[in-house]
């Protein structure tokens, strides 16, 4: 090879691993507005699942106030039109 030759070569490597540089702060960069986000989106979930929970909670407790009902309406119709 010839000198003119192997500067072109070593030109085209150095140029290769800056471009490869930039890219890779690129990527870096992303990953952490990635994280950033991912960990907003685990935030927010966590949350909702609180609200959730409290609203399955409510609904649980109000089921079960009107079975308790039901039974007691239940019992007193029974009572009053049993036969002897």
């Amino acid at each position: 090879m010839e000198l003119k030759d192997i500067d072109k070569w070593r030109y085209d490597v150095n140029s290769r691993l800056e471009e490869l540089t930039i890219m890779n702060a690129k990527q870096s960069s992303e990953l952490a507005h990635i994280k950033d986000s991912t960990t907003e989106i685990k935030n927010l979930v966590k949350e909702q699942n609180g609200r959730v929970r409290k609203l399955e909670q409510s609904n649980s407790a109000i089921k079960a106030i009107g079975s308790i009902i039901t039974v007691v309406f239940s019992t007193v119709i029974a009572w009053l039109f049993k036969v002897d």
